[in-house]
């Protein structure tokens, strides 16, 4: 009598593995959603943003209709508040996650990286979708409440939208290859805290995030529109107010894809040259 085979156990890289790593583009939100006062206070933070942006753009234009750089108080105020967002959300979550390199290596469990069957780099992707989810679900609550209330004005066409959609889509991508990129210093660094200070400075300027960078001069708006930092918020936002047509999109959004590629490959690498790298500290 011939005894049957035992089962081969299903690794990671199997079918049925698969669907495990997707599960790890819930894990954030998830979280997130366990710990309700970090959402009361993104809540509190966004609110206030709002509100002071409106009271700022009131205020410059004042009662009349009057344009700036081609741009009216209320196109600025949609500006503005789709710019926070879509920044401020993602922000703060970056700001709350244990999931670093930097607080990795600080504590000694960034060998677990290495270690698991899911590799490194899928394993802080994934994590990255979440985190995109997440913040999109900011988004879309928020634009919903705006569009309702009046704040918001609707796009100029439905062509305008999907286009808007899909930069949206590709600045995400861009937003989480960024701040990949300044986490993986820390392998070298140890700590990513001044790096991050100094490009957190540059997104939230180069982005549109603070001021549209129609308000800049010309030499300095030209030079923010293509570097990666507009992909996130600037290129989005122009697309959805109609100040870039919707006709003229695909150089953006190609720009964008460009952008995306090139930040990936740039993880790739920089996440090769870590695994050679790796400190642990306190363990």
């Amino acid at each position: 009598m011939t005894l049957p085979s035992p089962a081969r156990p299903v690794g990671p890289s199997t079918a049925a593995g698969r669907p495990r790593a997707f599960r790890l583009a819930f894990l954030v939100p998830r979280t997130e959603w366990a710990y309700k006062p970090r959402i009361v206070a993104t809540t509190f933070v966004i609110v206030t943003q709002v509100f002071l942006y409106v009271l700022l753009w009131r205020a410059l234009y004042g009662e009349g209709s009057q344009t700036v750089v081609g741009l009216d108080a209320s196109q600025a105020i949609t500006y503005s508040v789709l710019a926070t967002l879509m920044g401020t959300g993602r922000v703060v979550l970056e700001g709350a996650s244990q999931e670093t390199a930097q607080s990795k290596i600080r504590d000694g469990s960034v060998v677990f990286w290495f270690v698991r069957p899911l590799a490194a780099r899928r394993y802080c992707a994934w994590r990255g979708v979440g985190e995109g989810l997440y913040a999109t679900a900011w988004l879309c609550a928020g634009l919903a409440i705006g569009l309702a209330t009046g704040l918001v004005s609707a796009p100029p066409t439905w062509t305008a939208t999907a286009v808007a959609v899909l930069s949206y889509a590709l600045g995400q991508v861009v937003f989480y290859q960024i701040g990949l990129l300044v986490d993986l210093t820390s392998f070298w660094t140890i700590t990513s805290f001044g790096v991050n200070r100094l490009v957190a400075f540059a997104q939230l300027l180069l982005s549109g995030g603070l001021v549209p960078l129609w308000f800049f001069p010309d030499w300095f708006r030209m030079v923010g529109e293509h570097l990666p930092f507009a992909a996130t918020i600037h290129v989005p936002v122009s697309l959805y107010t109609g100040r870039i047509a919707a006709a003229d999109a695909g150089w953006f959004l190609a720009e964008q894809a460009l952008w995306g590629v090139l930040l990936t490959l740039a993880g790739r690498f920089m996440w090769h040259r870590a695994a050679r790298r790796l400190l642990v500290l306190g363990g």
